[in-house]
């Protein structure tokens, strides 16, 4: 992506901001990675993602209905963003959004951004490839539980056929001799941290 996304001032500030989550927050999503023979790859994202000041501003009584007029206008900004194909505001800081992403062999990637990467496909030495999901700090653990934050969801990684898989922690993997299916990871909390490694064939 371009760059974060940016809602309007809101008429509210929370005191402590998120480090890592100061704007965005994945809950309830399905996130899919597909990694090609030649280390392209193509990304889905069909979930919510969750303003963090609105939520907090929520949890404790101070989101204004101007505040959510605001939130909802600003989601013409966000269909804007590269990818968005579909987003709806659901209330209290929730988009429900789809994202579909394409990249190219050797180019990184970083959902929702570089600065907030909550999922990465990262080109690593000797024509390997590392796909990374969601590991905040445990302060954040906090805060995002603090503010009843829903961070979980599935991730599935599915490699075409002669790239190798170097290492994983998935909580299942392809069947029928890795034929068929995608590695997959039930994220059930923050404090999750889904890793594959992959090597391309040359």
């Amino acid at each position: 992506m371009r760059r974060p996304f940016r809602v309007p001032l809101l008429p509210f500030v929370l005191v402590v901001a998120l480090s890592l989550w100061a704007c965005w927050i994945p809950e309830n999503f399905d996130a899919k990675v597909t990694i090609n023979k030649d280390g392209s790859y193509a990304f889905t994202y069909d979930g919510t993602l969750t303003f963090a000041l609105a939520l907090g501003a929520a949890k404790d009584g101070s989101l204004s209905a101007k505040d959510e007029a605001e939130l909802e206008k600003a989601a013409q900004e966000l269909r804007r963003e590269p990818g968005f194909k579909k987003v709806g505001y659901q209330g209290k800081g929730r988009y429900k959004v789809f994202v579909e992403k394409t990249g190219k062999a050797g180019e990184p990637f970083y959902f929702v951004s570089r600065e907030m990467p909550f999922f990465t496909v990262q080109p690593k030495e000797n024509h390997t490839v590392a796909v990374t999901a969601i590991r905040p700090s445990q302060q954040d653990i906090q805060q995002l539980n603090s503010m009843g934050a829903k961070l979980e969801g599935t991730l599935s990684v599915a490699v075409a056929s002669g790239v190798k898989v170097i290492k994983h922690n998935a909580d299942s993997e392809p069947i029928f001799f890795g034929l068929i299916g995608p590695y997959k990871w039930q994220i059930r909390s923050p404090e999750a941290n889904p890793v594959i490694v992959v090597q391309l064939s040359q």
